[in-house]
């Protein structure tokens, strides 16, 4: 549902157009459950005045999982979540509980749940569980071909030139866990990342990532070697972090559904962004 402000007004009140049946309270508690937008941007407080022209939309009540996992997609093959900044995609020799797969596991124990690819702990969005074998095997065999289109969203320090490009390196991981990124394709494994710039603000630029491969922590060496290091990310020799946080989003994940064969498209807003 959406309505487009016939005049600047206060968001409650383009609320009770949009769905004049509801009450005062239920249209204060879909701005608290953030299910309102305004210009694709959520809404958080009811009295904010909208402007003539503006587009006010309600989303779908989201399905909330335990550590703030929401759920975008389920079917009996597969699972699509936006899992939260902080939260690990598996479980590591250090944490094996408060994990999306461990989620995963709890919340649908009937189910084998598989991952399928992993976010870093710090990024948030858009991720894959497989339910079947038959399902798991289709995404990976997509994952292995590049076929899979993953879309990312970062703030890097700086100002990125120029404002399109492809970053092409070799990534190695050493004992530390530290990822490189070099030139030199003797030092690791092939990595390439398509960028366009969004925006720039005084110091930073806001960039979007295409992935055509999908190495660990590849977005976060790569803009470490290229000298504009992702927001927030002081492993890879960050110094500001005004989001308190690693900004960098997955915003969207497309693949064909393993046992449709239908194009299924996921995307998920930024919950970072600088005015």
């Amino acid at each position: 549902m959406k309505i487009t402000a016939p005049k600047t007004s206060p968001l409650l009140e383009l609320l009770a157009l949009l769905a004049p049946e509801a009450s005062k309270t239920n249209l204060r508690s879909w701005v608290k459950e953030k299910r309102i937008y305004v210009n694709q941007k959520n809404a958080s407080d009811p009295r904010m005045i909208v402007e003539e022209g503006a587009v006010v939309s309600l989303r779908k009540k989201e399905k909330r999982l335990k550590f703030g996992i929401t759920i975008l997609y389920e079917d009996r093959d597969l699972i699509v979540i936006n899992k939260p900044e902080g939260l690990l995609s598996v479980a590591t020799d250090f944490q094996n509980i408060e994990t999306a797969h461990n989620a995963l596991k709890r919340k649908f124990y009937k189910q084998k749940v598989t991952p399928v690819h992993r976010l870093d702990q710090g990024t948030s969005g858009v991720m894959v569980f497989a339910y079947s074998e038959r399902a798991l095997e289709g995404l990976k065999e997509q994952f292995r071909g590049h076929l899979i289109h993953r879309e990312y969203q970062a703030y890097l320090e700086g100002h990125l030139k120029p404002n399109k490009g492809t970053w092409e390196s070799y990534l190695r991981e050493d004992g530390n866990y530290f990822v490189h990124s070099s030139k030199d394709e003797s030092q690791g494994v092939r990595a390439v990342t398509n960028y366009a710039v969004i925006k720039r603000t005084p110091k930073l630029t806001q960039v979007r990532f295409i992935l055509e491969t999908g190495k660990k922590n590849q977005i976060r060496a790569q803009a470490k070697e290229y000298g504009h290091p992702v927001v927030g990310d002081k492993k890879y020799g960050a110094t500001l972090n005004p989001f308190s946080r690693l900004a960098l989003h997955a915003t969207r994940l497309m693949f064909i559904h393993p046992m449709t064969k239908k194009e299924m498209t996921f995307e998920t807003e930024v919950p970072f962004f600088y005015q």
